[in-house]
C-alpha cells in the first residue's frame, strides 16, 4: 500500500480505526519495496481512548499500546523478511528481529502480544526452524521486560 492510500484502512468498516505503515519509499519518485507491503493494526474505535500508537521506524513493525484491566499491553504486527536462503536474508531477518526487540525494550510495558508474518516454517534451515524462532521472540520478551 502507499503511504497516501494507508487511509483507506479506516474505511474497512465504520467500527475500526487502523493504524498502518506503507513498506513503500516514495521519497525518490521512483517506487522502492513491494507495492503492496506494509503492516496494520485495526482496532475498534470504542477502544480508542485506551490506545497509543508506538513508533517503530521500520514499515515492517507496526505497533499500539493499550490500557486494559491488567495494565499496559504492547500489540505488535510484524511483517519479517523472507527467506531466501543466503547470508543476506540472515542479517535483513535479525536486523529485523533487533528492532522488534529495540520497539519492546523502549516502551517498557511488560504484556506484549505479537502478531503477523514471520516466515515461519517447519523447515531444516535453522533461520525459519519454528521452534527457534519462537525461542527468539520468547527471549526477545524476556530481556525486554527484565
Amino acid at each position: 500500500m502507499l503511504p497516501t492510500e494507508l487511509s483507506l484502512l479506516n474505511g474497512i468498516h465504520p467500527d475500526f480505526l487502523s493504524h498502518g505503515l506503507s513498506s513503500v519509499d516514495t521519497t525518490a519518485n521512483v517506487l522502492i519495496g513491494r507495492p503492496y507491503g506494509g503492516t496494520a493494526i485495526l482496532c475498534r474505535k470504542a477502544l480508542s481512548s485506551c490506545l497509543k500508537v508506538i513508533t517503530s521506524h521500520e514499515s515492517r513493525i507496526c505497533g499500539l499500546s493499550m490500557n486494559i484491566s491488567i495494565g499496559f499491553t504492547l500489540l505488535l504486527c510484524v511483517y519479517m523478511p523472507t527467506n531466501y536462503g543466503d547470508e543476506n536474508s540472515r542479517e535483513l531477518y535479525m536486523d529485523c528481529l533487533g528492532k522488534l526487540h529495540a520497539v519492546m525494550y523502549d516502551s517498557d510495558i511488560i504484556h506484549t502480544l505479537i502478531a503477523g508474518d514471520f516466515y515461519c516454517s517447519p523447515a531444516l534451515d535453522s533461520l525459519t526452524n519454528s521452534k527457534v524462532l519462537v525461542m527468539t521472540i520468547i527471549w526477545l520478551c524476556l530481556i525486554s521486560n527484565v
